[in-house]
C-alpha cells in the first residue's frame, strides 16, 4: 500500500508538471502570443551571462523553464536582424567576466556582420574585469561602437591568469596515490594528481597557450578601439583605473550609469523609447528567416562518453553520448534534402572508444556523399579533437583550445590509507591480470607494463588517424601531438585545422562544398530535432515521478487513458508528448 502511495504521488506531481507545459504550449500559439513588433526597433541583448554552447533540459539546472538560447541561436537571430530593415541598432548588457573567448569570438563577428549593415551597437557595462584574471566581458565590450560604464564601476582588465591546483601533496599524506600514466610529457590533465607543481613541458605548453589567447585579444582589442597594440598592452599592465582614467585613456567612451545609456540608445532611435529583447524578436515569424537548401547542424556538447538514451531524470546535458551523435549523423547523411553536415565541437575529450565512433560516422557521411564541414567552440581537444579530424574541413576560432593529441589512464589507490585504519583488503581471483585497476592493491610490474602497452596502442591510434586525415608526416605529427594543447592560431599553423573563423564561416563553406550558391540562402536544421529538447525533459520527468516505485509496478490504466485524451501516449519510462508549436523549436 505504501509503494502504491508513493507511485500515485509520483504520478500526480508528473501530470501537474505535463499540466504547465500544456499550459506554456498554449500561451505561446494561442491568444497570448508575442505581439507585433514595431516598425522601427532597436534589438536587446543580455550578455551578462553568454549564451551556452547548448541549452541544457537537467531540471536541476532549470532545463525546464529556463528558456535560454544557445550560442548557435543567438549569433543566427542577430544574423536575421543585421538584414532586418525594422532593426536599426542594438543595446548590449556587458558583464560575463568568465565566458569562454571562442564564444566571445562569435558574437564579435555576428556585431560586425550587424554594424556592417550601418546599424549601431552600443554596451553598458557596471564595471569591467573587475576579476582581474580573465577578458572576456571587455574583449566582447570592444566589438561595440560605443562602450558605456558606471562611474563606480572601473576597468580592471589585467590580463589571463590560471591557476592549477596539485593536490598530490594532500593524497600522500592521506595516504592515497595515483596510479596510471600518460602519453606523453604534454598531456598535462592527470599532473593534478601525480605532481606538485607544474612540469617543465606543461609550464611552457600552457604559457604558449595563454600568450596566443592574449596576443589575439590585444590585436583585435587594439584594432577596434583604434590604438596601438603596444599602448593598450601598457595600460592593462598599470590596470586597475577608474572609470573617468579609462575614458580619457580611450579604452571606453562613456561614463554614466545604465539609464544614461539607454537615453543615448533612445536617441539614436528617433526618440523611440521601446527597446525588443532577443526572445521578443525570436518569437516573432515576420523576421528574415533561413529556408531553401538545408545543412544538417549536429552538435558534441560535453564530454564524450559510450553510449546514448536518455540520461538520468537530473542530470545536466553535460556529455555527448557516442550513439546519439552517431545516430544524428547517419539520419543526416540519409535525408536527402540534406546537403551537408555542420559538426559543432565543444568538448574537453572523453573516451577514445566514443570519440572514435564519431570520428568513423564522420568519415561514413562523406563517404554517402554529405560534406563534413567541422565548427569549434571554446574547446575541441583530445576526443574533441578526434572526433572533428575526419572532416572535409575544420574550422576553429583563433582562441579555440584545441588539438591534446594524447591519452591518459589514472585512477586512485588508497592501500596506505586503509591500512592506516586498520582496513585490511584481501583479493580472491581468477586470470594474472584480473584486479590490475584495483583501488585496493598497487598493480603489479606485469600489469604496470600492461597498461602502458594499452597507452602505446591508443595513443599509435590516435596519431595516425590524425596524419593520415590531415596529411601530416612524422615529423609533423610528432610536433603536433605529445598531448601539446594549442590556440586556433597556432592549430592551424601546426596543420591541424584548415581555418578559421565561427560558424557562420563554416556555414559558407558548407554551401560551397555542397554546390549552394553563395547569395542562396539555407535552413539549417538540427539533427536530432531541438523540439526533442522538450520530449527529454518530460521524459526525465516521468522517470524522476517512477523512480521511487518498485521496477515491475504499472502505470495506473486511468492515468494512461487520462493522458491519451490529450495526445500524449504513456507508458513506464515514455511519456510521448504531442507536437509544440514552432515558436518552441
Amino acid at each position: 500500500m505504501r509503494r502504491f502511495i508513493v507511485g500515485f504521488l509520483a504520478t500526480i506531481g508528473t501530470l501537474v508538471l505535463l499540466a504547465v507545459v500544456a499550459g506554456v504550449a498554449f500561451f505561446a500559439s494561442g491568444p497570448f502570443s508575442a505581439k507585433p513588433l514595431p516598425q522601427q526597433m532597436v534589438l536587446s541583448l543580455d550578455l551578462r551571462a553568454l549564451p551556452p554552447e547548448a541549452t541544457s533540459t537537467g531540471l536541476l539546472s532549470g532545463g525546464l523553464f529556463g528558456g535560454s538560447r544557445d550560442i548557435v541561436e543567438v549569433v543566427q537571430l542577430l544574423w536575421q536582424a543585421a538584414d532586418d530593415p525594422r532593426v536599426v541598432g542594438l543595446y548590449v548588457e556587458i558583464g560575463d567576466e568568465a565566458g569562454g573567448l571562442a564564444r566571445v569570438q562569435e558574437l564579435r563577428q555576428a556585431i560586425a556582420h550587424f554594424r556592417g549593415k550601418g546599424k549601431f551597437a552600443v554596451g553598458f557595462a557596471e564595471s569591467l574585469g573587475s576579476g582581474g584574471n580573465h577578458v572576456a566581458d571587455y574583449y566582447l565590450a570592444a566589438a561595440l561602437e560605443q562602450i558605456w560604464l558606471q562611474p563606480s564601476g572601473g576597468f580592471g582588465i589585467t590580463g589571463i591568469a590560471v591557476e592549477t591546483p596539485f593536490i598530490k601533496g594532500g593524497l600522500d599524506k592521506l595516504g592515497v596515490k595515483v596510479e596510471g600514466g600518460k602519453r606523453y610529457e604534454y598531456k598535462s590533465a592527470p599532473d593534478s594528481f601525480m605532481e606538485t607543481n607544474y612540469t617543465r613541458p606543461a609550464r611552457e605548453n600552457l604559457q604558449q597557450l595563454i600568450d596566443s589567447l592574449f596576443g589575439q585579444f590585444i590585436a583585435d582589442v587594439a584594432r577596434d578601439r583604434k590604438m596601438e597594440a603596444g599602448q593598450l598592452r601598457r595600460l592593462i599592465d598599470t590596470a586597475p583605473h577608474e572609470s573617468e582614467q579609462a575614458r580619457q585613456d580611450g579604452l571606453v567612451d562613456k561614463i554614466g550609469y545604465r539609464a544614461d545609456a539607454l537615453e543615448d540608445v533612445y536617441q539614436r532611435a528617433s526618440g523611440k523609447r521601446d527597446l525588443v529583447t532577443l526572445a521578443e524578436y525570436a518569437g516573432d515569424e515576420t523576421r528574415p528567416k533561413q529556408s531553401g537548401d538545408v545543412i544538417a547542424l549536429v552538435r558534441v556538447n560535453g564530454a564524450i562518453m559510450s553510449g546514448g538514451g536518455e540520461g538520468s531524470p537530473l542530470e545536466d546535458d553535460a556529455m555527448a553520448k557516442a550513439e546519439d551523435v552517431v545516430e544524428a549523423l547517419e539520419n543526416a547523411a540519409q535525408a536527402k534534402d540534406v546537403r551537408a553536415i555542420v559538426l559543432r565541437i565543444d568538448s574537453p575529450g572523453g573516451t577514445y572508444p566514443a570519440a572514435d565512433a564519431i570520428a568513423d560516422a564522420v568519415g561514413r557521411a562523406r563517404a554517402a556523399g554529405k560534406p563534413v564541414i567541422v565548427s569549434m567552440g571554446d574547446v575541441a581537444a583530445s576526443g574533441g579533437y578526434l572526433a572533428a579530424v575526419r572532416g572535409d574541413v575544420i574550422v576553429a576560432q583563433p582562441t579555440t583550445i584545441t588539438a591534446s593529441i594524447g591519452v591518459f589512464s589514472i585512477w586512485p589507490m588508497a592501500q596506505e590509507l586503509l591500512t592506516s585504519l586498520g582496513v585490511n583488503v584481501e583479493r580472491v581471483s581468477v586470470g594474472r591480470n584480473a584486479g590490475m585497476h584495483s583501488t585496493f592493491q598497487p598493480p603489479t610490474p606485469a600489469q604496470r607494463a600492461a597498461i602502458n602497452r594499452e597507452l602505446d596502442v591508443i595513443y599509435a591510434a590516435f596519431t595516425t588517424q590524425v596524419a593520415e586525415s590531415r596529411n601530416l608526416d612524422a615529423n609533423r605529427i610528432d610536433a603536433a601531438a605529445r598531448g601539446r594543447v594549442f590556440s586556433g592560431t597556432d592549430a592551424r599553423q601546426a596543420g591541424l585545422v584548415d581555418e578559421l573563423g565561427g560558424l557562420q564561416l563554416a556555414l559558407n563553406i558548407a554551401k560551397a562544398k555542397a554546390g549552394i550558391g553563395e547569395g542562396r540562402k539555407v535552413e539549417i536544421r538540427r539533427y536530432p530535432d531541438e523540439g526533442d529538447r522538450w520530449q527529454r525533459m518530460i521524459d526525465r520527468l516521468f522517470k524522476l515521478a517512477t523512480v521511487t516505485t518498485s521496477s515491475n509496478m504499472s502505470m495506473p490504466r486511468e492515468v494512461r487513458e487520462a493522458l491519451a485524451k490529450f495526445g500524449i501516449a504513456a507508458r513506464p519510462g515514455n511519456v510521448r508528448l504531442p507536437p509544440l508549436p514552432p515558436l518552441w523549436r
